[in-house]
């Protein structure tokens, strides 16, 4: 835990310098690929984790961030033409190897949910526990914690998180866990969808769910 805390305070306070070695090779930028077509290019703000807010706090890539989101129904026709534009844009710049080009989605936000403690709210009403904001990490290293984030976990595979205040929820999206069933996140969009009137966007799948009806059919709209 020390350690960890430490090389991220370090990260933020030390400038590393770069001695040039010889016989340096050359990369063509233009053969480098992308790993995934598209990423949140919403701009967070990292703290220092306490031991507190350090201890159960999930931690995942920043590429993750906000891959399958909620948004109000209210939206769903700027969602559609922006999913639309997307899959063109990912269909273009799609190879064998990656992708030559990333999707950066700057999206603006506007409360989700809204009334006293609403992230106590949402978590009574799905029955899940509240952790700390989460930990973001790159390859290397990590970020640091997501100033104005929260967290919430299923009993199964289901990790809820997002950013909001006392009042409101200004963001939320979900992470299905590795090896976790799919079906345990349309339970819980299910139940988003009826209580707040939600749709889940899969920007990865280039998906949207938009609706779920009392027989437990969802309604799925794809460009």
């Amino acid at each position: 835990m020390k350690k960890f805390l430490s090389s991220l305070f370090s990260a933020k306070q030390e400038k590393v310098s770069i001695r040039a070695e010889p016989n340096e090779e050359s990369i063509d930028l233009r053969k480098i690929r992308f790993t995934m077509p598209t990423v949140a290019a919403e701009e967070l703000r990292f703290v220092v984790p306490t031991p507190e807010t350090f201890e159960g706090a999930p931690q995942f890539h920043e590429d993750e961030w906000s891959q399958l989101e909620f948004f109000p129904e209210d939206r769903f026709a700027e969602i559609q033409g922006m999913l639309t534009k997307y899959k063109a844009f990912e269909k273009k710049h799609r190879t064998p190897n990656g992708w030559t080009e990333i999707y950066a989605r700057s999206i603006h936000r506007e409360p989700l949910i809204e009334g006293r403690d609403a992230i106590g709210a949402l978590e009574k009403l799905l029955g899940f526990t509240r952790l700390p904001s989460p930990i973001l990490t790159t390859t290397s290293s990590a970020l640091g914690q997501v100033e104005g984030g929260f967290s919430l976990r299923h009993p199964g595979p289901v990790l809820l998180y997002g950013l909001g205040g006392v009042q409101e929820i200004n963001s939320l999206a979900a992470i299905v866990e590795r090896g976790g069933d799919d079906y345990e996140l349309t339970k819980v969009f299910s139940l988003l969808n009826r209580a707040h009137q939600l749709i889940l966007v899969d920007w990865r799948a280039q998906m949207i769910l938009v609706s779920a009806k009392s027989s437990g059919e969802i309604d799925v709209w794809r460009p």
